[in-house]
């Protein structure tokens, strides 16, 4: 007997005695049902992970969708089960049913999520050269104050957006409590203030005052951080003025708009009346003071619904209907859609993720040479630009309005030279091209170590190639190995946002987000704003590895 067997019989007798004499098979069947134990436990952990997988996987579609967490459980969880017992039979349908989706539980999947995602993203930050931020703060339904902050920063030879943080502040959003936010959650999270090289943020007394104001604290700590005034901001401030007969006209359009808005009765009359008139659009849009152009839009609907309008407040007895049927006012009417048309679409141009400061001041700098061109062409009597002007002027001829609109023009001229004083790309054209750039007839306040480089890489025909294949930032991110001095300043310049775009669509997402009956999100806003607006992936096998697999909810 060898000394493996022996040692095996002795095991035997000592702790199994009943089972001395039971026969070879009896020990194999055993063996066997061990192993199917053992693979049963080794599924049911297997499932279990996958189970928990796929919560995740609908928590962050609840999160994107910035539906109310309960639909998980409520429809998203009774649909799949519907849909796999028709396709794929009752087994599957049970399996189905066993993933964990109450709405305590997304919330919670939504937070690990966030997690994660802000564990990555302050990892690159710290590991990018510079990085540079844009801020706002904004009340929500609740009237809690939130402040939020983006963040752009480099990598794998891109610039790459994301939110920082969404946090609530003391009702009082003092320029002291905004910066105490940000500097809790810089020291937090280990950043460090000397490489923001850039604060975007609208014109707001919190933010912008001299001696106190956020921008100046982040200066103190951050020398090298640029101010750059949101030019939508800046925009929007240029075209609050204008000459009071014009001024009339805006009022009555808002009050006819409001009007018809005021109640659901009035809407749907109105509805039925351009059904019934074969008009273009079912609706008038809302005016909204909100910074946003959106003038541009309700005017445009307001003039092509004219003469719907002027019948529908004849028909409600209303004293707005008589402006409706006057020349003068539907000029005055037809120049305003068109202009405030033409400041929408700058709107939108300058809107978007990754806009550069060349990309927003080419749009603002030509706008600024067609008001100029506008105004030559009025007091010519030519009003082709203006289209529902033109129109107007046709069908009336005795109408004769071009000294309000020369004024309104230069007027326009003269704000958009105030709030636009400078040209931000002056003395920075070699960063736009650096292979045609003339040093001599460019005022580029370079340094000679950097004016040394830029002619080296002028003459570099490899990275000549390389422009016409990649973006502006990512060009200079990838010629920083060979012209480090000359890359670094062209991307200090890059970096900074030009708009506070994101922040504004970012309050728009916690609007939709937060409505009222789910004032209660209020713990988990933060994580559910991450996990919908950022463009990083949560590491879904790494946060279930670290998660004990709980099959019961």
């Amino acid at each position: 007997m060898s000394h493996h067997q022996s040692r095996h019989n002795r095991h035997l007798n000592s702790k199994h005695p009943g089972s001395v004499e039971k026969p070879k098979e009896y020990f194999l069947r055993k063996k066997d049902g061990l192993q199917a134990q053992q693979k049963v436990i080794t599924s049911l952990s297997t499932q279990s992970k996958v189970t928990l997988k796929a919560s995740y996987m609908v928590a962050a579609r609840v999160a994107r969708s910035k539906k109310a967490f309960t639909i998980a459980e409520e429809l998203i969880l009774p649909s799949a089960v519907d849909m796999c017992r028709e396709l794929l039979g009752d087994a599957a349908a049970t399996k189905i049913q066993s993933i964990p989706l109450s709405d305590d539980t997304v919330a919670r999947r939504i937070v690990d999520m966030s997690d994660d995602i802000e564990c990555q993203l302050v990892e690159r930050i710290k590991a990018s050269p510079y990085f540079a931020i844009q801020l706002d703060e904004s009340t929500d339904i609740s009237n809690s104050a939130l402040l939020l902050v983006f963040v752009r920063y480099c990598m794998d030879s891109n610039l790459c957006e994301d939110l920082l943080f969404c946090k609530e502040l003391p009702t009082r959003t003092a320029a002291d409590n905004v910066m105490h936010c940000l500097n809790e959650y810089f020291t937090e999270k280990g950043l460090d203030w000397k490489y923001c090289s850039g604060i975007c943020t609208d014109g707001a007394a919190a933010m912008t005052r001299k001696h106190c104001g956020v921008v100046k604290q982040i200066q103190e700590r951050a020398p090298e951080a640029k101010w750059t005034h949101c030019f939508l901001h800046r925009e929007s401030l240029a075209t609050k003025h204008m000459s009071p007969e014009l001024h009339e006209v805006m009022n009555i359009a808002v009050k006819t708009v409001n009007y018809i808005k005021k109640n659901a009765l009035n809407s749907r009359c109105f509805a039925a009346l351009c059904e019934r008139l074969d008009a273009d659009h079912l609706q008038l849009l809302y005016h909204s003071e909100i910074r946003w152009l959106s003038r541009g839009c309700v005017l445009n609907r307001l003039f092509e619904l004219r003469k719907e309008v002027h019948t529908f407040l004849e028909e409600q007895r209303s004293p707005l209907a008589e402006h409706y049927t006057d020349d003068q006012f539907c000029a005055k009417l037809a120049y305003l859609s068109d202009i405030f048309d033409q400041l929408n679409q700058l709107n939108v141009s300058m809107q978007g993720r990754n806009s550069t400061v060349f990309l927003v001041s080419d749009k603002i700098e030509g706008f600024k040479k067609k008001l100029i061109l506008w105004n030559r062409r009025v007091k010519e009597g030519r009003f082709d630009m203006f289209p529902h002007l033109s129109e107007t002027l046709e069908a009336s001829s005795h109408v004769h309005i071009s000294s309000v609109i020369t004024q309104h023009l230069s007027q326009l001229s003269q704000k958009f030279a105030d709030y636009f004083p400078e040209d931000p790309r002056h003395g920075n054209l070699w960063i736009l091209d650096p292979f045609s750039v003339d040093p001599a007839s460019e005022d580029m306040a370079l340094s000679t170590v950097l004016e040394n480089e830029l002619m080296e890489l002028s003459a570099d025909s490899s990275l000549k190639l390389k422009l016409t294949q990649v973006d502006l930032a990512s060009f200079w991110l990838l010629a920083a190995s060979e012209y480090p001095s000359l890359s670094k300043r062209a991307i200090k310049f890059l970096l900074p946002f030009t708009t506070t775009y994101l922040c504004e669509s970012g309050f728009s997402t916690v609007t939709i987000t937060k409505s009222k009956a789910r004032s209660k999100l209020k713990a988990t806003l933060n994580a559910t704003l991450r996990v919908s607006l950022s463009p990083i992936s949560p590491r879904l096998d790494l946060i279930i590895s670290k998660k004990q697999a709980q099959v019961s909810h």
